[in-house]
């Protein structure tokens, strides 16, 4: 009979409970990693889809000190501002300074160098808005067509509307960043629940039923019981995104799919040959 090839062998093996045993022999550690990353990249689809569906990011965790300058008096100070053609407008300059930094807009270039000495600042220019908070990097966001200063009525309001303009500049480097955090936490994951699992699946051996006499038939086996689990996870995770809850169902089914295939094989091939027999 012909043998099938990876990764359709595989695909074949995640089927059925009994399938998930019978295919154990079937990868070698080559493809052992590349069906993990696999796995792993389909819990990410969503992930993916989601985030980069992202139209704000919470900036003020990143400068909370120049963001904590941002209060009343500022609103008060922007209250008949106006953006258009790319340009900020301010009926008057101001500068608001205290003991934690300085807020400034449409400021000259010697009152921006006198603010940017200040431990922290927040300076509204006439292109774009710089930020320094503490000792990191001076950043400067430049604004977009549908900066919305004029709406603006408060604290929050203002807070809000600057991370959505620090975000649309920076959405690239943060989704980047966000996305291969996210695949390298969840592939540890997987691989940590994949080589631990099958460290109990190879103990199994000792038994006088089992017949897995390897550690690679064991990992090759909890792959195999993670195939079908990671699928509804994606498939539900795409009709309704909830990272955590596509880790739980991945997780518990999981588990459920590594007990019914205990309980129709024993682990055992002449388990699996009486079955067979039977029909």
């Amino acid at each position: 009979m012909k043998k099938d090839i990876f990764p359709i062998n595989y695909f074949k093996s995640i089927i059925s409970p009994k399938r998930v045993f019978t295919g154990r022999k079937q990868l070698n550690w080559f493809q052992i990693i590349i069906v993990l990353l696999f796995l792993n990249g389909l819990m990410m689809i969503p992930l993916s889809i989601n985030i980069a569906k992202m139209e704000s990011y919470p900036v003020e965790e990143t400068y909370p000190n120049a963001f904590s300058l941002l209060n009343e008096a500022v609103i008060g100070e922007l209250q008949d501002a106006a953006y258009a053609q790319g340009q900020l407008t301010l009926p008057n300059r101001f500068l608001v300074e205290n003991e934690h930094g300085i807020v400034g807009g449409n400021i000259s270039t010697s009152d921006e160098e006198h603010a940017l000495k200040a431990e922290n600042a927040l300076i509204f220019q006439e292109e774009e808005i710089i930020i320094k908070d503490q000792e990191n990097p001076v950043t400067s966001v430049t604004y977009t067509n549908d900066f919305a200063i004029e709406e603006i009525t408060t604290v929050q309001m203002l807070k809000d509307e600057l991370s959505r303009q620090w975000f649309i500049q920076n959405k690239g480097f943060i989704v980047g960043s966000l996305l291969l955090s996210l695949f390298n936490l969840l592939l540890v994951s997987i691989v940590v629940i994949s080589l631990g699992s099958s460290i109990f699946v190879y103990l199994t051996k000792k038994g006088q039923i089992s017949t897995i006499r390897t550690y690679k038939e064991s990992v090759n086996l909890i792959v195999n019981t993670l195939g079908m689990p990671t699928v509804v996870a994606l498939i539900l995770g795409l009709i309704h995104f909830n990272i955590i809850t596509m880790i739980m169902i991945q997780t518990f089914g999981f588990i459920m799919m590594l007990l019914f295939v205990f309980m129709k094989t024993r682990f055992s091939d002449e388990v699996v040959a009486q079955l067979g027999n039977n029909r």
